[in-house]
């Protein structure tokens, strides 16, 4: 068939089935199939219907879910909650028991940009140490029992399969030792009893995502009983550069591979070639595709550090202007951060007052479609912005309920 008489794919179509690995044609065909269908053409046959490999019968990972839900944040599409997302240098023991303390929604050990080389191999072993007494002992008095405990590793953005893939049966395998070693953290049966989730920094496309996921899942299996069913590792991949902005739609037909999407500002500042700027301007094409993406997945978009960590009210500012754009949370670097990050990144009391009484006169005004609430037109769209705001308050109240564990 000649390649520009070819019917036009709709975009949907082709993300789809991008993500299975199968090129269609618009008659629903897969390219390597095309053969047969014009084969079985004009025989007055039904056309078969051919699924390819990574095809089931029960198409349970299609791109399209059965509606758009009109949710506006990841809570309430069943994700966990992700205001703060606070970085803590691993190679110091102290600073591990002091960020349990801390009352981040997330608690990202990391081994990666707050670590030098030399340090590594203690910050594994510190760790370690952590994960047994977690494993064993459980969380101490005052220890926050309900944060998300994750670990940044050292991921190097490598592209091609060829940089995964080794020996003669081509495993997917660590495309450095030092990745490697990070990833050997995943293989204790403590993290099945303390789950740990893994951030891929520089995470270029989905398939970093896929390979590292297959290699913490190979390394547990050989440390595990196999008669005990393994979890597939939680991922959260960090968007550094413009390459991977670029890609975000693909993560959009990657979805089951991560549960949040993080911006980091100056990894993408150097990729352009650019500088931060203090309205932060330059970066909205990069930051409002990743909400986008995030928005439509379901998962929870977290925005950049903030630089200035000693300057609560520049801090404020850059978490309303993220509230403003859709992100969920923001990265900290410092606890003093996290106060002010949960604060905003919550429903604001006066908001969730104006949420209550607009619902109230909804009740009031059933046979209305639309009616003057506060001098303003409200109809659908706003009541239901309003449900939101309660549903989302009620969540996170529960989520603060004895967060921090106690002495039984």
């Amino acid at each position: 068939m000649n390649r520009c008489a070819r019917p036009v794919v709709s975009l949907t179509t082709a993300m789809r089935n991008a993500s299975r690995g199968t090129r269609m044609y618009a008659e629903g065909v897969p390219a390597e199939n095309t053969k047969n269908a014009v084969r079985n053409a004009g025989t007055g046959s039904k056309k078969p219907k051919v699924y390819s490999k990574y095809n089931k019968k029960k198409e349970d990972d299609d791109l399209l879910p059965a509606k758009v839900e009109i949710k506006g944040h990841s809570l309430l599409r069943g994700a966990r909650l992700r205001r703060s997302f606070l970085y803590v240098p691993a190679h110091k023991e102290r600073f591990l028991e002091k960020a349990l303390t801390s009352a981040a929604d997330c608690i990202v050990f990391d081994l990666e940009d707050g670590v030098a080389p030399s340090e590594r191999k203690q910050a594994r072993e510190n760790l370690k140490n952590l994960w047994k007494r977690l494993g064993t002992e459980g969380y101490r008095p005052g220890e926050n029992r309900k944060a998300e405990l994750c670990l940044r590793v050292n991921n190097e953005g490598w592209l091609g399969i060829k940089n995964w893939q080794k020996g003669p049966n081509k495993e997917v395998t660590a495309p450095s030792e030092e990745l490697d070693q990070d990833l050997d953290l995943f293989a204790f049966p403590e993290v099945l009893k303390v789950p740990i989730t893994v951030v891929v920094p520089k995470a270029n496309t989905p398939y970093d995502l896929r390979h590292i996921r297959e290699i913490i899942f190979n390394k547990q299996r050989k440390v595990i009983d196999r008669s005990r069913q393994i979890k597939r590792a939680n991922v959260i991949p960090t968007i550094e550069t413009a390459y991977a902005v670029l890609n975000l739609p693909l993560f959009s037909s990657h979805q089951k591979h991560f549960s949040a999407l993080v911006f980091a500002a100056e990894d993408y500042c150097a990729s352009m070639g650019i500088p931060r700027t203090k309205d932060r301007s330059n970066m909205l094409f990069a930051r409002s595709s990743l909400v986008h993406i995030a928005k439509w997945t379901g998962t929870t978009p977290i925005d950049m550090v903030c630089q200035d960590f000693k300057n609560l009210d520049i801090l404020k500012e850059e978490c309303e202007e993220g509230v403003h754009l859709g992100f969920e949370g923001k990265q900290a670097i410092h606890p003093d951060q996290i106060e002010t990050i949960n604060k905003v990144f919550s429903p604001d009391p006066d908001e969730v007052e104006w949420a209550r009484e607009l619902l109230a006169a909804v009740e009031k005004n059933k046979a209305d479609g639309a009616f003057e609430f506060d001098g303003k037109m409200v109809d659908r769209p706003v009541f239901r912005k309003a449900e939101n705001i309660l549903e989302k308050h009620k969540l996170i109240e529960a989520f603060e309920k004895d967060r921090f564990a106690s002495a039984s």
